[in-house]
């Protein structure tokens, strides 16, 4: 298992980039299954979850080719429909290929879904949805075995606005006969650019953005070269880390609709923020502020994936803050690990409270789901001393080469196996 030394007291700052976005290509690279030509991704991160993602692509048969940041799929050869459970388990995005693979080969066999262990993803709309639409569902072993003769447009009303059954449920219409209307959507930027990506495939979709999406089945998606968008969450993260470390921070390609939330956030904690060109400068204020309660919630509200990385900022503001967590029901987990390195934070279910304290100390922590992971790595640069943090497999999902970033701007931070 693989950690980070990490000697604490140095300010992050300069100007950064974030590379693309981990929650939209996944979804993206799922849905080239879709495409009978050859689809080209640029700007796509070189992490472990996009890896995976390109290895159940070729063992269904896909050609996949990558340079970089920029990768080709050619799913004319697909040949299997089968995801091995063991495949299935590492990461929960791959539920997907059960929308992309009914919608392209018209059936599909694929285990339950896994990823961080950050509570309960119930799958439960994806398949409520599917049924309406056609699809004939059968549990076996721990497997579902999905076919659909015929797939049917229908008016489908989600009981929560599921990023996982909004997405799910899109790859699925795509191809279906008749008009699909999703009520209640998710309405975050990652769904956003799924729709984007398979409108430039041929798709009729409207209304992404918003509460209700309407889709239009063709019958034919051919293939497409698609941007993907830069990744809010890592820009979040880097963020947080200067504000932390009393660094002065620009932000390159970042959309302000897009990080409206965590924007307010960071200005409430005392920090200033001037927005210009492509991005966003960020000053810290002498002594971050905590005069703020959090509750996280679908887009628009504060993102869940934010949460950890805010709580860490706060363990360094002045006051006491609320955080609520209505996502997910395990994901303070990087609470106990905080309070290791001094933070004063209690719980109590889904809430906590954060007392700020005037530093951090290093300590040996450990980190157990992603986001968690790099909240603890962001306290770590703000603390005094040396850490050991572990669960760099966990980080390494979501960020690429997080060390080399957060050196190149002054962080001391290294990598070991």
């Amino acid at each position: 298992m693989g950690y980070y030394i990490v000697e604490g007291g140095n300010a992050i700052g300069g100007e950064f980039r974030p590379r693309g976005s981990k929650n939209a290509t996944l979804p993206i690279l799922i849905a080239a299954l879709l495409a009978e030509d050859e689809v080209v991704l640029e700007n796509c991160p070189c992490i472990r979850d996009v890896t995976q993602t390109l290895e159940i692509l070729s063992c269904l048969g896909c050609k996949v080719e990558r340079a970089g940041s920029t990768v080709t799929i050619d799913s004319k050869s697909i040949c299997e429909v089968e995801i091995l459970q063991e495949t299935v388990q590492k990461m929960r995005s791959s539920v997907l290929f059960l929308g992309a693979l009914l919608g392209r080969e018209k059936r599909a066999i694929i285990g339950h879904p896994g990823g961080c262990a950050i509570g309960r993803r119930p799958i439960d709309m994806h398949l409520k949805a599917f049924e309406k639409m056609g699809v004939r569902l059968e549990e076996r072993e721990g497997l579902f075995h999905c076919e659909v003769p015929h797939i049917f447009g229908y008016d489908i009303y989600l009981d929560y606005p599921s990023v996982g059954a909004t997405e799910n449920i899109l790859l699925l219409a795509v191809k279906a006969e008749g008009t699909t209307v999703i009520h209640n959507a998710a309405r975050e930027p990652e769904v956003v650019a799924l729709a984007q990506f398979l409108r430039a495939c041929g798709a009729e979709i409207y209304g992404e953005g918003t509460s209700s999406i309407m889709i239009e089945g063709v019958k034919f998606l051919h293939g497409a070269v698609f941007t993907v968008p830069f990744d809010r969450i890592e820009a979040a993260t880097f963020l947080c880390a200067s504000a932390m470390t009393k660094g002065e921070l620009f932000v390159h390609g970042v959309e302000k609709e897009h990080m409206e939330a965590t924007s307010r956030f960071l200005e409430a904690t005392g920090c200033g923020l001037n927005w210009q060109g492509d991005g966003v400068w960020l000053k810290p204020p002498k002594r971050l502020v905590a005069d703020i309660s959090i509750k996280t919630g679908p887009f628009p509200y504060f993102p869940t994936d934010v949460q950890p990385l805010a709580m860490s900022l706060l363990t360094l503001a002045e006051g006491t803050c609320m955080i609520s967590e209505t996502v997910f029901e395990a994901r303070f987990k990087h609470v106990e690990e905080l309070c290791r390195m001094g933070a004063k934070i209690t719980t109590d279910g889904k809430s906590t409270w954060v007392s700020g304290v005037k530093s951090l100390h290093g300590a040996k922590v450990f980190g157990k789901d992603l986001r968690g992971a790099a909240a603890l790595l962001i306290a770590a640069l703000a603390a005094e001393g040396q850490s050991r943090v572990y669960g760099a497999q966990f980080v390494e999902r979501g960020y690429v080469c997080i060390e080399d970033a957060f050196s190149a701007l002054g962080g001391n931070i290294r990598l070991m196996e």
